[in-house]
């Protein structure tokens, strides 16, 4: 397999992922888990998972000379899930999901700003069809709109960029999978943190709740995170983040197949924009910003 599959197959398997997270989180409020400890635990269980992956097959971890960088990262992940996650206490889940999808373009525009990325107008084009699919996918509802949680879910984007593009380069030569370990060592320090200053660690729940947690932990962080950064190091920031606007249509489509949520007619025209635009922009195969960078 190339390095250029690879990371095509690894951006996908973690939009696979990350897109069982809302499906999740959904059945853990259910059973009446707590928000914050939800977070929290969801990290923390991420992050023995991998370590505990690493130690069982003796993967290597990156020097302790990155290390700080890579706790940086971690935090900036953990800003990005908690103002995400604040937010939708002013927005609808609709209108938060389309603001942050935006995020794609951020990253392009910024990859070619600073990492040397190629700014085609195809590439563009691609893009910004990506983006509408995602806006078909979710729908648009303004009445419960508010400067406050437009603003957390802006800095929710800007910190994603910023996570995918320092990735990026934090990620030349170093195994992804210790990269992820000591990233998200950072990150559930963060979400426990969070969650002891309001109000403690206890999910609540039940036996079903932290299963459900647990599996969130795992499926919907520990892997996807791991994936993510496997293909951000092999294809980009830029490319990686368009492929990664799928999550939405997957999201759909499991609410639709577990939870029972109706799938609407301009949702699945917009699952076929965004695949339009997304397979537009692999068929570029543009050069690999990797070699401006190295």
């Amino acid at each position: 397999m190339t390095k250029e599959a690879r990371g095509t197959v690894a951006v996908f398997g973690s939009a696979v992922g990350y897109s069982t997270l809302p499906i999740l989180a959904k059945l853990s409020l259910a059973e009446g888990v707590r928000v914050l400890p939800m977070v929290a635990w969801r990290f923390l269980v991420a992050t023995a998972a991998l370590w505990l992956l690493l130690a069982l097959t003796r993967r290597h971890v990156p020097p302790r000379t990155r290390w700080p960088s890579l706790l940086a990262l971690g935090v900036l992940y953990a800003v990005n899930a908690t103002a995400y996650l604040a937010a939708l206490q002013w927005v609808s889940a609709s209108l938060a999901s389309l603001v942050f999808f935006s995020y794609p373009a951020v990253v392009i525009v910024l990859a070619a700003v600073f990492l040397g990325e190629q700014l085609s107008r195809p590439r563009v084009l691609a893009t910004l069809i990506a983006i509408s699919g995602c806006a078909l996918i979710v729908g648009f509802d303004g009445h419960r709109a508010d400067p406050l949680g437009l603003l957390l879910i802006l800095i929710a984007v800007a910190f994603v960029a910023i996570y995918i593009l320092w990735g990026k380069t934090l990620l030349q030569d170093a195994p992804a999978h210790g990269a992820a370990a000591v990233s998200l060592l950072a990150t559930g320090a963060v979400a426990a943190l969070a969650a002891v200053l309001f109000g403690g660690l206890a999910l609540g729940g039940g036996p079903r709740g932290a299963l459900l947690v647990g599996l969130m932990g795992v499926i919907s962080t520990a892997v996807p995170v791991t994936l993510l950064l496997v293909g951000i190091r092999d294809i980009g920031p830029g490319q990686a983040a368009v492929y990664a606007t799928v999550e939405p249509f997957l999201t759909v489509l499991l609410a639709s197949l577990l939870l029972g949520e109706r799938i609407s007619i301009p949702q699945y025209a917009g699952g076929v924009v965004l695949l339009s635009g997304v397979l537009w922009l692999r068929l570029q195969r543009p050069r690999l910003p990797s070699a401006a960078v190295e």
